[in-house]
């Protein structure tokens, strides 16, 4: 008897579960996103982009979109002519925009689990075969010139599962809280849409055609004035189905002689300046965000705990 009571109360929960009222399926998860900040440095405009995100969870009978996380930060640097995306915070991945004396640095850092060793555990005479993992930490130092981004440094973290640990920042500023971001925001010149067209005055009067396809209701614009043309900033918020990035939203635009266009953005490696073995950096830095998708992010340590926990619960089990 004691055997099939458990049987008996797994087979509830399923049964109620058929039986369940229909609720609302209109619920998807979703992605907000709005310019939280606008600075100016050289002529470029730099925005800082946030990011919130939304599942959907069953709450009082309906699907309710519910906020997951924190608000994750992009930042994209314009003249007006070129658009950089400097990167943001991801899994594995961050950004990390300041300046130090006035200049613009940017510190980029990537985490990734490698694995570095094959070892053998017996368990009652039958040997098992797990993969040991360091976590490898790659820092790279830019600092921008006005026309490019100068590669000033940069260092690799190595930690291991029995607590060695190789470190090569041996200098610069590693320490983030020495930047500073400024203050407050820019305030552009507002523009007026009518029927796919901007309106706006900034030194002249425009009158600008968008890009086809744009949906207007999102848009919220301003102008600014850059080192190399005028930008069109979206200040309102934008709502985007779940797996859009920042560079597939409609949030900056480039006035281009009597059109407005969406940029072309170039990651912040391939704008690095063409010498101080910047292409080194960059194939470092990518090869280890490679290594990071393609591994599981819990450490070496619990990884063979978990296994090996697991083998042996198998063999308990078999025994009863």
């Amino acid at each position: 008897m004691s055997k099939v009571i458990p049987n008996v109360a797994l087979v509830i929960p399923v049964l109620s579960l058929l039986f369940l009222p229909a609720v609302s399926a209109d619920c998807s998860p979703y992605n907000i996103y709005s310019v939280d900040s606008i600075g100016i440095i050289n002529g470029w405009l730099l925005l800082g982009i946030g990011e919130n995100t939304y599942t959907c969870e069953m709450i009082a009978g309906e699907w309710t979109p519910v906020l997951i996380g924190v608000p994750s930060e992009y930042y994209i640097l314009t003249d007006g002519d070129k658009a950089v995306f400097l990167g943001g915070t991801d899994i594995g991945r961050e950004t990390f925009p300041g300046f130090v004396n006035g200049t613009l640095y940017v510190l980029t850092v990537n985490m990734a689990h490698v694995p570095y060793k094959n070892v053998t555990i017996t368990i009652e005479g039958v040997p098992h075969n797990f993969t040991l993992l360091k976590n490898v930490t790659v820092k790279a130092l830019y600092r921008f010139n006005g026309v490019c981004f100068e590669n000033v440094s940069a260092c690799k973290i190595v930690s291991y599962p029995n607590g060695t640990k190789i470190n090569t920042c041996n200098w610069f500023i590693w320490n983030v809280s020495n930047y500073k971001i400024p203050g407050g925001s820019l305030t552009g010149v507002p523009v007026r849409i009518e029927n796919g067209t901007v309106h706006f005055r900034l030194g002249r009067g425009y009158s600008l055609a968008l890009p086809e396809g744009v949906n207007t209701s999102v848009l919220k614009l301003e102008a600014f004035k850059a080192e190399h043309g005028l930008v069109l900033v979206n200040r309102g918020a934008i709502k985007v189905p779940a797996g859009k990035g920042v560079e597939d939203i409609p949030v900056l635009f480039l006035v281009d002689g009597k059109t407005v266009r969406s940029p072309k953005f170039v990651d912040l490696e391939k704008f690095v300046c063409a010498k101080g073995g910047a292409n080194t950096t960059s194939s470092t830095a990518n090869s280890v965000v490679e290594n990071m998708s393609k591994k599981s992010i819990c450490g070496p340590g619990f990884v063979v705990l978990l296994a090996v926990l697991g083998l042996l619960t198998v063999r308990i089990l078999r025994r009863w």
